[in-house]
């Protein structure tokens, strides 16, 4: 504890140099938060969008752009159903209608303002999962104009059981609202495939075919025998489907490990730079500490706390900037109120992702530390104490 107030006594003395060190650890992190907390989220929106089609095949037009099994763009005829249903091995097929809300010349935007659903909603439990779900309210019962929702849209709308939304200038009634942690789900709007072939005007298409395998059946032979027999779409398993967005989330953990690097690679010189110029201000007080009877290990325990306090300042206000940074740019890419990020902070900015931030910044400034600190322990005192008195 008495290190530490030595340590704000020797900050305070020299405020402007102790200011711009912390601002600029500040950016640094504020800039590491703020990317890796957007790249955390797409990556882990990308990772979820599997998780609905755990184990089945997924049937959809031959060379569109696929997504873990989500295809942007592209149909198919509904009456591939038949189709492959009459194919062994073959236990179920869902057909179902798959939309992003974009906006014109908006195609590349990372998150979708919503996202809408259309399959035969008697198949709602073989698509979505409920054990991590809440239902507030029930399954649509008509079919042409119920419809359940997101619970992010709910609340960023204000709408509850029985209100109306207008979709592609449709009167739809929200008869349920879904509540959990699924990125996707929150902003989804779900309805009957009939429903979502009419407002988007796809008669008797849809975006893909979910495929359940019987139990015993070979997965991968299947997918093979209705490429063969249907020669205009391809067929997604499991792993192919993570092999298609591997690359992507390959080079999100490269361009998040650069910046992280580039970044704590400024801050070591930074700090050292610094630390250096305070230990050569200080060469008589460490000199004089030292004669009077300290160790040259507490002098160099001194130097590292007082780069570890910096840090930590740094840090925390960084974890602040970089949370608000978050927050905005994922608000300017869904359109979603800043607002109601700031409610569910945690969700976008996770704890585990600021506390590894924060210890590795109180790391990097301690090993930037050493440098400084070498320098007071090959000193020598009674020449610093001759020069200086």
């Amino acid at each position: 504890m008495r290190i530490i107030m030595m340590c704000f006594r020797n900050l305070k003395h020299r405020r402007l140099r102790t200011l711009l060190c912390i601002s600029g650890i500040a950016l640094a992190v504020a800039f590491m938060v703020g990317i890796g907390a957007t790249t955390s989220r797409i990556m882990a929106i990308i990772n979820e969008m599997n998780t609905f089609f755990k184990d089945d095949l997924v049937v959809v037009a031959r060379d569109v752009f696929v997504i873990q099994g989500f295809p942007i763009g592209g149909t198919i005829p509904e009456t591939i159903v038949n189709e492959l249903k009459e194919i062994k091995g073959v236990d179920d097929v869902i057909p179902m209608l798959f939309g992003l809300d974009l906006k014109t010349g908006e195609a590349s935007r990372i998150f979708p303002a919503n996202v809408t659903i259309g399959f035969p909603l008697e198949k709602f439990s073989l698509i979505i999962s409920m054990s991590k779900l809440q239902l507030h309210g029930q399954l649509p019962v008509n079919s042409s104009k119920d419809v359940l929702i997101g619970g992010s849209i709910a609340d960023q709308y204000n709408l509850f059981i029985g209100s109306t939304i207008h979709l592609k200038n449709r009167n739809l009634t929200v008869c349920g609202i879904l509540r959990g942690p699924s990125f996707v789900l929150s902003r989804s709007i779900v309805m009957s495939l009939k429903l979502a072939q009419e407002i988007y005007r796809y008669n008797m298409r849809i975006s893909m075919a979910i495929v359940k395998p019987d139990p015993h059946a070979d997965v991968e032979r299947l997918a093979n025998e209705i490429e063969n027999k249907i020669n205009y779409v391809m067929v997604l398993t499991e792993n192919e489907r993570n092999e298609l967005t591997a690359p992507i989330l390959d080079e999100m953990k490269l361009w998040d490990y650069g910046i992280r690097l580039t970044l704590f690679l400024m801050s070591i010189m930074l700090i050292s730079t610094v630390e250096i110029m305070n230990v050569s201000e200080s060469r008589r007080d460490f000199a004089t500490l030292i004669a009077i009877g300290a160790s040259k290990l507490s002098i160099f325990r001194m130097v590292l706390a007082e780069t570890a306090l910096i840090g930590f300042i740094g840090g925390i206000l960084g974890l602040f900037l970089g949370g608000t940074i978050a927050v905005f740019i994922a608000s300017s890419y869904t359109s979603i109120p800043a607002l109601m990020f700031i409610q569910n902070f945690f969700e976008l900015v996770s704890p585990f992702l600021a506390v590894e931030i924060l210890a590795l910044t109180i790391i990097v400034c301690c090993m930037s530390g050493v440098i400084p600190a070498i320098f007071v322990l090959k000193m020598n005192i009674n020449e610093a104490l001759r020069s200086e008195y």
